[in-house]
């Protein structure tokens, strides 16, 4: 809800189902409106006057309200608590001091329904600033707070001190728990003996009178639609609140050089703790010390590297790429090369997946300071880690010994680089070494429930899945996913299905597309409905929704659409088998049958935008572009995630190459609150049509934050860093996938290909194609580019063509939805005069896409080349009616109806293009044709500046100074005509038709 005004009152608009909108109200009006049954909670609202229409479920404050209603009487609340503006209420105060929050022992907090219970588990932390202050809102469950005034150990008091950077750390063990808070709330189970506090009487009575209507519901929608196939989006499940990172605003009045220094100091000690709650804590600091001296470049620096660690905890739009793009460059241009500005270099180039230029930069930095710190050995290794080569990484973490580690991250770049040397016994000493150092350091915590988990001993791992859902302040959205997910595990273990269902829903809610997770949720399903008898059907559609996501996994994705086939069986009314369905035909390149299997999972989910975005998709990609505006539109109004909206309209303004509108709405879907993660990859091909190749690498990195295997991403980076680098660079990235054991060996190799072809080194790019093809003769992309080689030697090798011909037939036969293979095979017959075969491959393209753009202009252009000019005309006339705006085909139609030769078909041809000089005002073959059509109708002054105009632009092509000159002599300016002649047959001696023009000489 975010912070008011002292004395302003928060009101609000409620939209009734009717569609009537009530408001502006207050809360004590909607209490009112509650009592006599007018809002009952299924309506929708908005805060007062802008805000953004959401189920009205999702406002917690008035959810409290008809959750009273609902038990007919009210909770009681201690006469000292403080309503905060989430519905949480906090009894006692938080504290800031000087160089961080400091939580007071008697803060209690109560919540009052079961949303907010889960609230409470995610423990969201938002931090505003307020000239020198820090206000640290603490969102649900009770955090110590991070930083040198308090930060909780396990076990005891004592104290801890390590010094960083010459400055001190003093680690204050106050070992406030959460468990130890008294909380008011329903209990549950957290699994290896840590239980929820016990519910005072008088609440819990409330509670479960507000809820116990909710309970036999709640078991039946176990087991149907989930939460992210439902509706709306639940308010109990809202996701961590993401920062925005901001550049400094400096004061000139304000300056105080001792005073930056001092907060640059106090960001260290927060920095070093790795946590995304002191990342946040550490990025205040230094952005407050360079508003306190500009030229603090160490604080420029460490704010850049601040935001790059919390980049899984942003909102990763373009502002994010804009801000630190601008906090590194200001850094740099300081002229001062500090290990504080080669840290923020490193990072980050290793988030925009350049990690040679990562490793080159601490090599050079090394080369010209001789008494570097040992810090460069750590930023080493992690470039090396980051390019997949653990054993250099290995050697140079190594080289910095435990007694000189600055930060538990340290001992976490060991352990991770120990599991891929395969050695498990030495990445857990280390992860235990980092939490040694800090208890908060959850990342490593996390790790080792992993290794437990697959060593079947998760039940090990209670105290650390505890102690990070205990305290996800410190955790990213995506480590919060993995929490929910290793906890679900432990409490499979511990037979506590419900409590591990719960977990898993939440871990698929944080990460949608994670397969992992959604294998082990369709498990659970099956699992928990086989013991009741009325869902036995739902548990059947799971346990093949199961099968079916195991053989995803393995990439088996024409094995899998047996099982998902079979799990509609069991629910025809679910849409989730037909969705999968529907991505197994979108992984196979079967666009049509994707499309159809959507479009049935639409139907059965009206309203939900993750399956409708899907259909949507498919619609663009079948250039159903009126369907796929209908289907936008009705969405607009409905209060879903407009990001995927406007993924959508980006997606279409991108087919039809309108690049700069595309990447406008781009921009829109990422500074949305809620980001579909598909739109990085999106904007950065976008930006590639457009040449940007040095700003797509970020967008690329950015997509590999949520899938760190995408092809796509790698690749394309790849691409780019061929235009603003080198190709070789480009090639050596790739290799460095195939050196880190990729399974996505073809499609490296033939990327690697791709390149040598752009370099011209054929015989090295048809070695690759050959191997790619050996690793996955599936693969579609090899056999194109086998097919370009082929006709690239169609004038040194009779049979060249024909190979390309099939292998052209092999790109297509693996790939049905590209049009791409049987336009080249129909370009190849035509060249070959076999029309026929060239008109069969078009007809091809129109059984999938009936209305695929140039189609019927492909077609035109066979008949006109046959001469028959009436069917080429019918053919064009429907390109123009299917794309108005298509040049070439405008052009084309009004040149075929010159063709027929009678003033009816002329004085249309000229309205043709006269639409093409309106497109394309620039386009010298539209005037020359609008001055020719001109002549014929006797214009001759309007001709002469048209084909005029026309040379202007194109000045290299005689053609038009022949068409000049026959109009100049029909309009009986013979001096002006032979003059136009002599031109033409300048640039074209051997012209067919010279003795026509012999009186010119």
């Amino acid at each position: 809800m975010g912070e008011k005004e002292v004395g302003s009152i928060q009101t609000y608009n409620v939209k009734l189902s009717s569609g009537r909108v009530l408001g502006p109200l207050d809360l004590d009006r909607i209490t009112q409106l509650i009592k006599k049954k007018q809002i009952t909670g299924e309506e929708t609202a908005r805060v007062n006057p802008v805000g953004e229409w959401k189920p009205i479920a999702q406002f917690p404050e008035i959810v409290q309200l008809l959750m009273i209603k609902l038990d007919q009487g009210t909770v009681a609340l201690d006469d000292q608590a403080v309503q905060g503006s989430d519905g949480i209420s906090f009894v006692g105060e938080t504290r800031i001091s000087g160089d961080g929050p400091v939580l007071e022992n008697k803060t209690v907090l109560q919540t009052d329904d079961e949303a907010t219970q889960i609230v409470t588990r995610k423990e969201l932390t938002s931090m505003s600033e307020d000239s020198d202050k820090t206000k640290v809102q603490v969102k649900g469950a009770v955090q110590p707070p991070s930083g040198p005034m308090a930060i909780e150990l396990d076990g005891g008091s004592g104290g801890h001190s390590q010094k960083v950077a010459g400055v001190k750390l003093e680690f204050v063990g106050q070992n406030v728990s959460l468990s130890r808070e008294k909380t008011i709330l329903a209990p549950r189970s957290l699994g290896g003996g840590l239980e929820s506090p016990v519910v005072g009487a008088s609440a819990r009575k409330n509670l479960w009178n507000a809820v116990k209507g909710l309970v036999l519901v709640s078991i039946f929608s176990l087991y149907a639609y989930q939460t992210f196939f439902s509706e709306q989006e639940p308010a109990d499940q809202a996701k961590p609140e993401l920062i925005r990172p901001k550049l400094p605003v400096v004061d000139r009045e304000q300056v105080d050089p001792g005073k930056s220094i001092k907060s640059y100091e106090e960001g260290i000690r927060f920095y070093v703790s790795d946590t995304v709650f002191d990342y946040k804590m550490a990025a205040e600091k230094f952005r407050r010390s360079v508003t306190q001296d500009p030229n603090n470049v160490k604080s420029l620096a460490m704010l850049a590297s601040a935001y790059l660690n919390l980049i899984d905890s942003s909102n990763k739009d373009e502002i994010y790429f804009d801000v630190l793009s601008r906090l590194i460059e200001m850094s740099r241009a300081k002229s001062i090369d500090l290990p504080e500005t080669v840290i923020a270099d490193v990072e980050f180039f290793i988030v925009a997946n350049k990690t040679e230029a990562a490793q080159t930069r601490v090599i050079e930095y090394t080369k010209t300071h001789s008494s570097f710190g040992p810090e460069m050995f750590y930023y080493l290794a992690l470039s090396y880690f980051s390019r997949g080569d653990y054993v250099s990484a290995a050697r140079f973490i190594e080289r910095l010994p435990d007694n000189k580690v600055f930060s538990a991250k340290v001992f976490f770049l060991k352990g991770q680089i120990a599991e891929k040397l395969k050695d498990v016994e030495a990445a857990t000493q280390q992860y235990n070494k980092a939490i040694a150092l800090n208890s908060k350091h959850v990342k490593s915590r996390l790790r080792l429930a992993w290794i437990m988990n697959d060593q079947n001993k998760i039940g090990n791992a209670a105290a650390h899945l505890n102690y990070s859902l205990g305290h996800v302040s410190l955790l990213s959205p995506k480590e919060l996913g993995e929490a929910y997910y290793l906890h679900s595990q432990l409490m499979s273990s511990e037979s506590n299905w419900k409590a591990a269902n719960d977990d898993i829903e939440m871990a698929v809610f944080l990460e949608p597309e994670n397969q992992a997770y959604l294998l082990e949720m369709y498990t659970l399903k099956a699992r928990a409905g086989t013991n009741i008898q009325l869902v036995q059907s739902q548990a059947r559609m799971y346990y093949f929704l199961g099968e079916g996501e195991r053989l995803v996994q393995l990439g088996k994705y024409q094995e899998a659409l047996s099982p998902f086939l079979q799990s509609r069986q069991f629910d025809y009314k679910s849409p989730i088998p037909l969705l999968k369905m529907g991505d197994m035909f979108s992984n196979l390149h079967d666009v049509d049958n994707a499309r159809r299997n959507y479009k049935l999972a639409a139907e059965r989910a009206p309203n939900n935008i993750q399956i409708w975005s899907k259909y949507i998709k498919t619609l663009i990609q079948s250039y159903e572009w009126d369907e796929a505006k209908e289907a936008m539109a009705r969405f607009r109004k409905l209060p879903v995630s407009q990001s995927a909206i406007d993924k959508a309209a980006a997606d279409m303004y991108q087919q039809q190459g309108r690049y700069v509108d595309a990447q406008t709405l781009y921009k829109k879907a990422m500074g949305r609150p809620s980001i579909d993660p598909e739109v990085y990859i999106a904007y950065a091909k976008s930006l590639m049509s457009t040449k940007n190749f040095k700003d797509a690498p970020f967008f690329f990195a950015l997509a590999l934050r949520f899938d760190p295997l995408n092809v796509d991403a790698k690749i394309g980076t790849a691409k780019c860093v061929a235009e603003t680098e080198s190709i070789d660079a480009a090639i050596g990235l790739l290799q460095d996938e195939l050196k880190g054991g990729s399974t996505a060996r073809a499609e490296y190799l033939a990327g690697i290909a791709e390149l040598q072809m752009q370099k011209g080194d054929s015989d090295l790019a048809q070695e690759n194609i050959k191997q790619a093809i050996q690793v996955n003769p599936d693969y579609a992309h090899p056999w194109k580019l086998q097919a370009q080689i082929y006709a690239g030697r169609e004038f040194s090798d009779r049979k060249s063509l024909d190979q390309a011909l099939v292998a052209y037939k092999s790109f297509s036969d693996r790939n049905l939805s590209d049009p791409s293979g049987y336009l080249e095979r129909y370009k190849i017959f035509v060249k070959r005069t076999e029309f026929e075969k060239a008109k069969d491959e078009l007809n091809k393209i129109y059984e999938i896409y009936p209305k695929y753009p140039n189609l019927h202009y492909f077609l035109g252009a066979l008949y006109a080349i046959q001469g028959n000019h009436k069917v080429s005309i019918d053919e064009f006339k429907l390109e123009v009616q299917n794309n108005p705006v298509n040049l070439q085909a405008l052009i084309a139609y009004g040149k075929e109806l010159l063709e027929l030769n009678d003033p009816v078909s002329t004085r249309e041809a000229l309205k043709q293009f006269i639409k093409a000089m309106e497109i394309a005002p620039q386009s010298a073959d539209a005037k020359q044709n609008a001055g020719w059509a001109n002549f014929k109708l006797q214009n001759y002054t309007a001709a002469i500046v048209l084909i005029k105009e026309a040379i202007s632009l194109d000045q290299a092509n005689p053609a038009h100074y022949r068409r000049l000159g026959l109009v100049y002599r029909d309009a009986g300016d013979i001096q002006s005509a032979c003059a136009s002649f002599r031109k033409y047959l300048e640039m074209e001696p051997d012209a067919t038709d010279r003795a026509q023009f012999r009186s010119c000489f």
